[in-house]
């Protein structure tokens, strides 16, 4: 992963923004998410060559130790357990057994998926899981990754509920008395791995390109199809999957954004023009940026004037920190104003010379002057070695005289 894509990570891990960015990009700005609901939920998923995923969290809680042709499940405290317990997003707790032992030797085929950010959303009993990629470059298969995610969490959420319902299944095999558990497990819901009452929670994903070139890959599943014909029949039942694309280059305009998010999105896609950025000193907004605001604008923009001279723009509102990037800004206007200045002196200067240079050439070119004669008048009179002399004499010798 890159050093934007990591900044945008971190930047997002904040549950403010990454709210703001899910009100922006769906809902035109409407406080439908709120921070308060969200619960950062991050992690990998490790995914078998069948597609079965285990999740890297469920690991960290429950590891499995191989030692030979041995497994069992270990705890923190390097308790080797028949049986381990751990939660799932609802908060039931499932006592999974220990695999047994394989003989042999097997072939690693395990994948590991990582989610950039992932947060839960609970409202009242509801949960649901938002997601955030993010891309700095152009990803050409790009649908087909983000549906890998989605089917990913969805596989975790559907090999817990299956480990609960292996739990209970057993408890009938052991018992003989079906009628005695607390949640009846029909042979159907055995072999499905989950019960027919189950349900899993929804997943949104949103990739946010922060890329400087035009977005011109896939934006849906069908963008990357190569169907029969432009009327294929067959294309009405394809189920296509969307990317949620969110690319920042494209926007005219960040109202929609109502926290430090829109000043780090607005910067971002002014990077590329220098008229427009140093505009953005005249928003009073820009005068109050929090430190992660500030260390994120100066990394995506990919200015280290900020990162650098961070210190030098800081002030302190009661016990807040600000940092004042609308002074910074026309700090730097003024630099490039005296520049520029500067420059269009020693422009002047070179533009004389090179008059100069011309006129000496035509003018020993209207006089009969031997190349030989003129190139030594070029060396002494311009301070300029042989070749150079050479290659003014070609650049003048045919150009109009």
């Amino acid at each position: 992963m890159g050093k934007y894509d990591t900044c945008m990570q971190e930047y997002l891990q904040n549950k403010q923004y990454f709210a703001d960015l899910f009100n922006g990009c769906f809902f035109h700005g409407r406080p439908v998410i709120c921070a308060s609901e969200l619960t950062e939920a991050s992690e990998g998923y490790v995914v078998d060559q069948d597609n079965t995923v285990t999740s890297e969290k469920t690991l960290a809680a429950v590891k499995v130790k191989k030692g030979g042709n041995e497994e069992c499940f270990q705890c923190s405290g390097d308790k080797t357990l028949d049986q381990a317990t751990v939660s799932d997003a609802a908060g039931t707790e499932i006592q999974i057994e220990k695999s047994r032992p394989r003989t042999g030797r097997r072939r690693d085929t395990k994948t590991k998926l990582m989610r950039d950010v992932k947060m839960q959303l609970r409202s009242g009993t509801v949960l649901q899981v938002l997601a955030v990629e993010s891309q700095s470059y152009i990803n050409y298969g790009m649908p087909v990754r983000i549906m890998g995610y989605d089917a990913a969490e969805y596989n975790r959420q559907t090999k817990e509920r299956r480990q609960r319902v292996s739990v209970l299944w057993k408890q009938v095999e052991s018992s003989g008395q079906y009628d005695t558990l607390a949640i009846p497990v029909t042979y159907a819901e055995y072999m499905s791995g989950i019960l027919k009452t189950d349900r899993l929670h929804p997943v949104y994903t949103i990739c946010l390109y922060s890329g400087s070139e035009t977005w011109d890959g896939p934006r849906t599943l069908s963008d990357m199809m190569e169907f029969r014909a432009e009327k294929d029949p067959l294309k009405e039942y394809f189920a296509d999957y969307p990317t949620n694309l969110f690319c920042v280059n494209e926007q005219e305009e960040f109202e929609c954004f109502h926290t430090e998010l829109r000043e780090l999105l607005r910067a971002m896609n002014y990077r590329k023009d220098k008229r427009k950025f140093l505009s953005l000193e005249k928003d009073e907004r820009y005068a109050h940026l929090s430190k992660e605001t500030w260390e994120a604008i100066a990394t995506m923009t990919g200015r280290s004037f900020f990162e650098e001279n961070r210190e030098t723009y800081k002030s302190q509102n009661g016990d807040q920190e600000e940092y004042n990037m609308c002074q910074a800004l026309r700090e730097i206007r003024e630099d490039f104003f005296n520049e520029g200045k500067a420059e269009g002196r020693e422009e002047g200067r070179e533009e004389e010379r090179e008059v100069g240079i011309r006129r000496l050439i035509e003018d020993n070119l209207e006089e009969k002057k031997t190349n030989e004669i003129i190139i030594q008048k070029l060396i002494r009179w311009f301070s300029m070695d042989e070749q150079t002399a050479q290659l003014y004499l070609d650049k003048y010798a045919g150009s109009g005289v």
